[in-house]
Formats: C-alpha cells, structure tokens, sequence
C-alpha cells in the first residue's frame, strides 16, 4: 500500500491538481470575509466580485503549476518529503471543503437560506424567475431544507478525518452535482455556481485519490450467488434490454393513446362575452361567477374557466376535462355537476367558430343559458 502511494505521489499531473485545488481553497478562503461585511459595502462594490472570482481562479491555476514543477523537480532529486506535502495539500482541501459546505447547511437549518421575500410571493407564477422559484419550491418545506441540511454537514464532519473521507466524499458529490446543474439551469447567482463548480470539482480530485479502492469494491468483486442464465448469457442481456425498452413502451403508449390537445393548448382571454344575447360588462365578474374573463385550456391538464382576469383560483373557476375535435370543431367538456352533493359530471359540447392560430369564437348553452365568447390568444 504504500508503495502503490508512492507511485501515485511521482506524477506530476497529480501534483498540479492539488497544488491548483489548494491555493484556490487558501485564495477563496479570503473572500469568506464577505458574509460579514455591510449590504451597503456589497451593493456599491459587488460588481467587482465576478472579476475578482475570475482572477482567483486565473492565480491558482498559474501557482498550481509553477509550485507544482518545482516540487517535481526536487522530488526528482530526492530534496523533498511528498508524503508531507500531499497531506498538507489535501488536508487543506479537505477542511476548507467541510467548511464551505457545512455553512450552506447551517444556513439552510437557521433559515437564511431558501427564504423568499414577500413581495415574490405577490408576482404571478409564470413571471417569477428560475432563483426565485427554485428558492420559493426548496423553501416550501422546511423539513426537507434540514434533510438537505444534515447531508451537507454530515458528509462536511466526514471530510475532517482521513478515515472517512471517501464516505464524506460519496455523501456529499451527488448532493453537489445537484446542486450545480440547478444553479446552471435555474440561473442561481454567478459566485454560487462558481462556488458549486469548485466544491464539486474538488470532491471528485478526492474520490479519484482512491480509485484503486473503488474500483476493487465496486467492480473487481464478484458476486457469490449462483448464475441464472445460459452460459452465453444471452437471456439475460436480452432479459435487461427488455426491462428498460418496457418502461419506455409504458409511457410511449400513454403517449400515444392519450388525446392530447395542441391546437387550443394556451392561455386565452375572453374579449366579449354574451349571455342570453345580452353582452356582459368588464366588472360583471364580481357579482357573477359566470363572468368569465380568462380561459385555459391545458391539455390533459385540463380546462378552466375563470372569472378573475387577474389571477386564478380553482373553487372560483369552472374547471374540467376536455377533448378537442378538430374535425368537428367542437370541444366535449367534462366538468363537475352544479351540485357536488351528488358527485356527477356533466358533459358540455362547446361549438368552435372562426377559428385562427391568435382567436376564435365558443358558443354553448349551460343551464338553459346561451353563451358565446370571443377570444383572443394570450400565450
């Protein structure tokens, strides 16, 4: 065993990945400083937050390699102790690791982290941006912020001993990549992905130092069960392609079968509503549920109608099922029974004029009264 350490101490490719890794953990480790300064020092001055990233990340790459040939060289001469060096190295790495990673944890358990503001909470759904629903959705629940909370400190108190690092490691690197590809897709702040991308890039250096043990544990051990299968294994490889090809004909055949509205698919807003050839004024909605101002139709989501031109809520809108035919140009509308006492559903047919891409008419007759609605595409 230590001689295999050795062996792996003289490359040279190894020594620039930790050399790199540490001076960014020493580097990034100043910039902590911030979490204690003034929000009025942050908002003058924060625009110079992304170069400063940048230039240490530029510094720690350029010292990764001149430190890194330098010990080379006397290692080459036999004037240096690698063995020291990597521990300090990865040490450094290791506690800056559990250290950066525990605060998000902490932050999310104190409740500083994955709180919207309120005035979110007032901006419509589809307006909102990916930070602020990814913050508003974490934040929903409490109880799973404290579960995604103890992984990162537990996996952090891992890192602190050599003898559990690789476990603190495996806990903490799906969490991390995780987290990346949301800070990535959801648009979160530039220095948390950058911070996400460095954390995730030096626990995977980590888990890479012990490849040899992975590899042994998770590939070269053979399993002592008996086989089940014919000598050449062709069953079984075909038994394996099956199971996944199944799971996709399950959804593609839901696909397939299931009528999917595209064409009225959208928001559509109620230019002109007539009811018993009498039209309906722009404030009608407030004393008449049937006033409608908005209506959805979501594919097999289903339909609503809403009085509300301004948000929606389901117990004040007329909701249901629909089926477009586009042949007949006419809409089956499944919805609940006026009264909810007897739990029927009432069947609608709704007639489809003057259809375009961008409005059209629907005429139909509810409860004995004649309704017919211009509308006009929204989304």
């Amino acid at each position: 065993m230590t001689e295999t350490f050795s062996q792996s101490c003289s490359s040279l490719f190894l020594k620039i990945c930790e050399s790199t890794l540490g001076i960014l953990a020493i580097l990034t480790s100043f910039t902590f400083i911030l979490n204690f300064v003034p929000a009025s020092f942050l908002h003058k001055y924060g625009h110079y937050f992304h170069p400063l990233l940048i230039g240490i990340v530029i510094i720690a790459i350029l010292g990764g390699l001149v430190y890194a040939h330098l010990w080379h060289e006397k290692e080459n001469a036999g004037a240096v102790n690698s063995g020291i060096r990597h521990a300090v190295l990865q040490g450094v790495i290791r506690y800056w690791l559990a250290y950066s990673i525990s605060v998000y944890g902490f932050a999310k358990i104190l409740k500083t982290q994955l709180q919207s503001p309120e005035f979110n909470l007032d901006i419509p759904l589809g307006e909102l941006s990916g930070f602020a629903l990814t913050w508003y959705y974490f934040g929903y629940s409490y109880t799973l912020a404290v579960i995604l909370a103890l992984f990162q400190v537990g996996g952090s108190i891992l890192l602190l001993f050599r003898r559990t690092t690789l476990i603190g490691v495996m806990v903490l690197l799906p969490v991390m990549v995780n987290i990346v590809l949301i800070n990535m897709f959801y648009q979160i702040a530039a220095g948390a992905f950058f911070n996400s991308v460095i954390y995730t890039i030096s626990l995977t250096f980590l888990l890479l130092l012990d490849f040899q043990k992975l590899k042994t544990a998770f590939w070269d051990l053979v399993e002592k069960l008996p086989r089940v299968s014919d000598k050449s294994g062709l069953l079984k490889n075909a038994l394996r392609v099956v199971v996944i090809a199944a799971a996709f004909c399950t959804i593609q055949y839901y696909v397939v079968t299931a009528k999917t509205d595209t064409v009225l698919k959208g928001t559509w807003k109620v230019e002109k509503l007539i009811k018993n050839n009498h039209p309906l004024g722009p404030v009608a909605w407030l004393t008449d549920s049937k006033a409608w101002n908005k209506v959805y139709f979501a594919g097999w989501n289903g339909c609503a109608f809403s009085p509300n031109p301004y948000r929606y809520k389901a117990d004040e809108s007329l909701t249901g099922s629909y089926e477009f035919d586009s042949l007949k140009n006419n809409i089956r509308f499944v919805h609940p029974s006026p009264s909810y006492a007897d739990k029927r559903m009432d069947t609608l047919v709704i007639s489809v004029r003057n259809r375009t891409p961008k409005s059209m008419q629907l005429h139909f007759v509810m409860n004995h009264d004649t309704i017919e609605m211009q509308l006009a595409r929204l989304r």
